[in-house]
């Protein structure tokens, strides 16, 4: 009896750590912003900060009920930038009370990371440059586990874009602009110089300034901006995906404190 009470609690407590494991990999998962409406394929952006910037082990699917029945679908994923990511579907989303799944890899197979109500996320239509990566399948369905509980990052959405009555403000950035600058300068002051300007905030504006130059920061780090480098403006494409302050706040921090734990 006492060998088999050690030997189940050794397989719990393997489990256990490579739960953890998978969960450690994960600093935040959020939905940036949506691009579909009830009746439409399932669009939308997510914000991921992971380790080593790769979010290959995470998996996502759409979650919703048809005709009594729950249904799940894999989503593809697309690269728009370290922290940014394209998901879509080919199913139509019928159900306004679906949400989106989130599951990370773990040596014992998916773990639930996060339940989000899909149409809780603001809705905007700002397009973003997708980089050059082949599109990415989703592995098979995970089982389904009905719940209505968030596990993992939720988010604010006090922000909610209004996609056919407000038009996009896009800033256009000349080429070859650079950000003028000062050695005493940190990357908080500049973006607040310039946030105006590009029409974001000042937390979407350090990490545009992030994403378009990150040779400039010692290690690749967000806090350790290299005082003599100069600092190409970003492009207007990168600022069109920094377009909600509680997000790209949220965001950043999560960044910074990776960024500064290593």
């Amino acid at each position: 009896m006492y060998k088999r009470l050690i030997m189940v609690l050794f397989v719990v407590g393997g489990m256990f750590v490579s739960v953890m494991h998978a969960f450690a990999q994960v600093s935040h998962v959020s939905i940036n912003s949506r691009q579909f409406d009830v009746g439409q394929q399932a669009l939308l952006k997510m914000n991921l900060v992971v380790q080593n910037d790769d979010g290959s082990q995470l998996n996502f699917y759409t979650r919703q009920q048809i005709e009594g029945e729950m249904q799940q679908q894999k989503l593809l994923v697309q690269p728009i930038n370290r922290f940014l990511v394209q998901l879509s579907g080919q199913q139509i989303i019928t159900d306004t009370q679906a949400q989106l799944v989130v599951t990370v890899n773990s040596p014992d197979g998916a773990v639930l990371l996060a339940v989000l109500a899909l149409f809780d996320a603001p809705l905007s239509f700002n397009s973003a440059q997708l980089t050059k990566v082949s599109t990415t399948s989703m592995p098979s369905v995970i089982a389904n586990k009905p719940t209505s509980a968030h596990v993992g990052v939720t988010r604010d959405n006090t922000e909610q874009v209004d996609a056919v009555n407000k038009p996009s403000l896009r800033p256009q950035i000349p080429e070859n602009c650079q950000i003028i600058k000062d050695n005493s300068d940190t990357l908080w002051r500049i973006a607040e110089r310039y946030k105006g300007q590009w029409n974001t905030s000042v937390y979407g504006a350090m990490l545009a300034i992030f994403e378009a130059n990150m040779l400039a920061f010692s290690k690749q780090k967000i806090h350790l901006l290299l005082k003599d480098a100069p600092l190409n403006c970003p492009s207007s494409n990168i600022l069109a995906q920094y377009d909600n302050k509680t997000v790209d706040k949220e965001v950043f921090e999560v960044i910074e404190a990776k960024h500064a734990a290593n």
